[in-house]
């Protein structure tokens, strides 16, 4: 029998299986393929809230300039407002202000007349947190009317 075992294929008794060396060379491998995929699906998971928050910025800065225009930018005054979660907001006949997203701290709408011009600066700054600033958006607005 031992002359079968030179040639391992022809006889199932010279088989011995996987060696110590193989299984943890095979199994470092797969932890550091495991490790791989996992960092990726965290990479984009963290990817997917930032645009998840950018998304909801912009639809809130929006909603409000909105707002701010349905209000008429002629009654807009030089003044600065804060609006929290629950704070801090105004209704336009029966419509109210737009609320800032969940996950943002508090807003900052600030209306400056420019001297000189019928035109206004309106500046929207959304918080993070009470003192981390996410996003500013910055714009000049006047009436127009037509000749």
């Amino acid at each position: 029998m031992r002359h079968l075992c030179r040639i391992p294929r022809l006889s199932p008794v010279c088989r011995r299986g996987f060696t110590i060396i193989e299984t943890v060379v095979s199994t470092a491998l797969l932890g550091i393929l495991t490790l791989t995929v996992l960092g990726g699906l965290l990479f984009g998971l963290t990817q997917s809230h930032g645009s998840q928050n950018r998304a909801a910025a912009a639809s809130w800065g929006q909603a409000e300039l909105d707002y701010l225009l349905l209000e008429g930018y002629s009654g807009l005054s030089g003044s600065t407002r804060t609006l929290t979660q629950t704070a801090g907001y105004t209704t336009y006949g029966g419509i109210s202000e737009p609320t800032i997203p969940a996950g943002f701290d508090h807003a900052v709408v600030s209306v400056q007349t420019v001297a000189g011009v019928s035109v206004k600066q309106v500046t929207l700054t959304l918080y993070q947190s009470p003192s981390s600033v996410y996003t500013t958006l910055s714009t000049y607005v006047s009436n127009y009317t037509h000749p």
